[in-house]
């Protein structure tokens, strides 16, 4: 919070994965938790956003924040991949899963899950069950992790085919275990 407020930037730029899970923007209104961990977020944003533009690019566990979110914490919500024009050069951002094609069971997943139709179904669940399978699912996820032999990181050659289609020399990305920079090849790189 703290550097959302002090940043000199013009810009933040939130490449996903803010929260650990959303079910949903009706859980602002939860009235389990009024004043939670959600709501404080949006305060946060809300007040960083008087000084500074604030754009979220959706994750894979908090894909489903939505137009109520982003009113409410004064952020606008960004397609993935983003190409942005900065400096002379072309920057790519992506939450960066969409990339992961060596793990075949989460593309399957993510395919599922960013559906509309699954999408739709979901959200007209009662909040208590939504929070109730995203638990479920987080707990997968965990046991799935601890039991990886390694992680599916970024494709390399899908990731110069996305730099190519937008004419863009680095992709700034989330969603890695290897964080740091990488070079790709001649004039391209990730980070």
């Amino acid at each position: 919070e703290q550097h959302l407020l002090s940043t000199p930037a013009d810009a933040v730029f939130i490449l996903g994965d803010l929260f650990e899970v959303w079910v949903g923007d009706d859980v602002l209104s939860d009235p389990a938790q009024p004043a939670g961990f959600e709501a404080a977020c949006v305060k946060a944003l809300r007040s960083a956003a008087l000084h500074r533009s604030i754009f979220f690019l959706h994750g894979n566990r908090d894909f489903l924040i939505g137009p109520a979110f982003a009113q409410a914490a004064s952020l606008s919500l960004l397609a993935d991949p983003t190409l942005l024009e900065f400096g002379g050069k072309r920057w790519l951002l992506s939450h960066g899963d969409a990339l992961c094609l060596d793990d075949t069971d989460y593309q399957h997943f993510r395919a599922e899950v960013r559906s509309a139709a699954w999408q739709q179904a979901f959200l007209a669940q009662p909040l208590a069950d939504r929070k109730a399978v995203a638990r479920s699912l987080r707990e997968q996820s965990q046991a799935r992790q601890r039991n990886a032999l390694h992680y599916a990181d970024l494709h390399h050659g899908a990731t110069l085919d996305w730099l190519a289609q937008h004419r863009a020399s680095v992709l700034i990305h989330g969603h890695t275990h290897r964080p740091g920079d990488h070079a790709l090849g001649p004039g391209s790189s990730r980070m």
